[in-house]
């Protein structure tokens, strides 16, 4: 399986909401870096350490949580995903990057604009 074709599974299973498959194409030592200072921002060790202090809280804050790729990009290890992200009151795109090491994934980092998420946010 190629890079790109694995980070496509990446998405489909985050997309499934397979979390159990997402974590099986990630290294146990992977690093989930979201920039920013949203409630989910921050660096975290480990597949399910991103699952249960990141991805879990993002429902709280955004109704309708999509991302889509749109394009990849591959160089030197490295993935880059031009992303459609969208929610409830929010429609943007973005950039993703993937480091891949023998077969999986074992780095990400997301450039995403904060700002606009943050006027998106659920408010109850």
């Amino acid at each position: 399986m190629s890079n790109i074709q694995l980070i496509e599974k990446v998405y489909e299973r985050f997309s499934a909401g397979d979390m159990d498959g997402w974590a099986s194409l990630h290294t146990s030592d992977f690093e989930f870096k979201y920039l920013g200072n949203l409630p989910f921002s921050g660096t975290f060790i480990g597949p399910q350490t991103a699952i249960d202090e990141c991805f879990s809280l993002i429902p709280k804050y955004l109704e309708n949580f999509l991302v889509a790729p749109i394009r990849m990009f591959e160089c030197e290890g490295r993935v880059f995903v031009h992303i459609h992200m969208t929610a409830t009151n929010l429609d943007t795109e973005t950039m993703h990057m993937f480091v891949v090491e023998e077969g999986r994934v074992r780095k990400f980092q997301g450039f995403d604009n904060t700002g606009l998420m943050i006027e998106a946010f659920v408010t109850n």
